[in-house]
């Protein structure tokens, strides 16, 4: 695209890069050099910073003067020169950098170019952070977080970034933070740690935002949005949210996506036990097999991650199922469904229209509950799978429901049926398969919902839930894959064996079966993009592309 079919010209200079002569123009979008012989854009979302550029001594330059040889003084090269550092897309969605460099007339230019550069990407056309809330867990995952964040702090040094870094030393340390933070001298809080890491800072942030403008935390209430971005920079086990909002748990890709100050809304559930709140989730919530999963795992802790491998084995070889009524109020379908076969990309349509229609529609569910509208389903169940946004991660490169938006203001809800060991297993072994339809079973039915709830048939495990609880043990215990911390409060999950299972919801458990969830559309704004594809880069408007578009 020329300049010259913009209107916002802010500057023109005739420059020298890469040993040619070039000229060089900055619009409020990108910045545009003209070669002899071609021409490129560079996005400005795409720059990271511009400063002087600090070049090779220069040569002292000689003449002679009546008949004297005399040295004459040179100004140093750096002071004629500016570098911009700009995001390099590479392989597999990682983000690398690369300085160009610019030679300028005089020093002069040099400094307007620098100063015009910061001036745009700090004006009201961006909105990159200049201030951030760090919190480091060093007791999730690999506990490699300090490293990780060692290593991509420079980046943030270089574009300018202060932060405020906290190591956390306890569990809901970052939570109590937040809650007596003053949030109006931040541009974002970031996690650097796993998926446990997010869901405590989200929570925190959730609970903060809720308190300041007075909204009660009570059945089906209308949470409040925060005005600050999440940012991740990925350190632990899975790292699903990372997978499912950039592509890739690459941290430096995730700083750049922080610095460059991108926005991509995020659905959140409102999590119910009974009619008293528990907590936000934006991932997967699950009952049966990977509840029974993660609750047995939690006695092998010493055998480290390999636990799951090993817990997993045991339960699917258990092909235990439960019994229970899910009710759920469905999408209408000819909007979307969950077989398909869309994928949600960055710039997706699906997710730009639900935010504009949120806050309408969201007014019209409350007015009429929908009573009229929900399903029930009852019966035996190996699983019952919430699923909000794709769920991607290393060993799955698609996600539990590849199909899933992150803001469409809807949910997955999968339900495996009671079924023999073998069926099971050809749905699991479908999961990590690219193009692969692990719904195409007659157990297994899948539905995109607004809200659903479970009832468990037995309530004798219930029973001994709300005893613990009454007692002195908590609702809750974090047993997630990345350990946010050790600590000895933590209270003993007792259960019954044939009774009922227990939830998973991002590495937590809730040992209270009966089970409500309600979405919000795009409650919250993270420091991404979605998952890019090779049309987004290359075109202006990224669509939602899905096979059958030709994309």
């Amino acid at each position: 695209m020329a300049a010259s079919d913009d209107l916002d010209v802010l500057l023109v200079s005739n420059l020298e890069f890469e040993h040619e002569s070039v000229e060089v123009t900055l619009t409020s979008r990108y910045i545009a050099i003209k070669k002899p012989t071609s021409q490129f854009c560079i996005a400005l979302e795409d720059i990271l910073a511009a400063s002087s550029h600090t070049g090779p001594p220069a040569k002292d330059k000689i003449c002679k003067f009546n008949g004297d040889y005399k040295a004459i003084e040179m100004q140093p090269l750096h002071s004629l020169a500016f570098k911009v550092c700009v995001v390099k897309h590479a392989k597999k969605h990682k983000w690398r950098t690369k300085e160009l460099i610019f030679t300028c007339k005089d020093h002069a230019t040099s400094s307007q170019w620098i100063e015009k550069i910061k001036e745009v990407l700090y004006g009201p056309g961006f909105s990159r952070p200049r201030h951030l809330l760090v919190f480091i867990n060093p007791f999730g995952g690999k506990r490699r977080a300090p490293k990780v964040f060692e290593k991509v702090l420079p980046y943030f040094e270089l574009a300018g970034i202060t932060t405020d870094v906290i190591e956390t030393e306890r569990q809901y340390h970052a939570r109590d933070t937040i809650m007596e933070y003053d949030l109006s001298t931040i541009d974002g809080v970031v996690s650097v740690g796993g998926d446990g890491t997010f869901s405590e800072v989200l929570n925190g942030l959730m609970e903060r935002t809720n308190k300041d403008k007075g909204v009660e935390q009570n059945f089906r209430h209308k949470p409040a949005r925060p005005g600050v971005r999440i940012g991740i920079i990925p350190a632990g086990s899975t790292d699903c949210i990372v997978y499912s909002t950039v592509g890739t748990n690459d941290p430096i890709t995730s700083a750049l996506h922080i610095i460059v100050g991108d926005r991509v809304g995020v659905d959140v559930n409102a999590l119910y036990k009974q009619q008293d709140f528990v907590k936000y989730s934006v991932t997967m919530t699950s009952y049966g097999y990977y509840g029974d999963l993660l609750a047995d795992s939690e006695k092998l802790r010493w055998m480290g991650p390999k636990r799951y491998n090993w817990s997993g084995f045991k339960k699917f070889v258990s092909n235990k199922s439960y019994e229970g009524v899910v009710s759920f109020l469905p999408v209408e379908r000819s909007r979307s469904h969950p077989q398909d076969r869309t994928r949600c990309f960055s710039g997706c349509k699906i997710c730009l229209r639900a935010r504009l229609e949120s806050e309408t529609s969201e007014s019209a569910r409350d007015n009429n509950s929908g009573v009229d509208c929900w399903q029930s389903v009852e019966g035996r169940f190996v699983a019952i799978n919430c699923v909000t946004v794709s769920c991607r991660c290393g060993l799955s490169p698609e996600g539990m429901s590849p199909s899933a938006h992150l803001g469409d203001g809807c949910m997955d809800l999968i339900l495996v049926s009671d079924c023999s060991r073998i069926d099971y297993l050809r749905h699991l072994i479908r999961i990590p398969k690219q193009n692969a339809d692990q719904f195409d079973f007659e157990f297994i039915q899948v539905h995109r919902v607004r809200e659903f709830s479970f009832q468990p048939a037995s309530k004798q495990e219930e029973k001994i839930f709300e005893d613990s609880e009454s007692s002195g043990a908590g609702s809750s215990l974090q047993i997630s894959g990345e350990s946010n911390h050790s600590t000895s409060s933590n209270p003993t999950l007792r259960h019954s064996p044939s009774a009922n299972s227990v939830w998973n919801c991002d590495g937590e458990i809730i040992s209270h079966p009966n089970l409500h969830i309600q979405v919000h559309c795009q409650l919250v704004d993270l420091f991404a993009r979605g998952v890019e594809n090779k049309a987004n880069l290359e075109s202006e408007q990224p669509v939602c592309c899905s096979p059958s578009s030709g994309i």
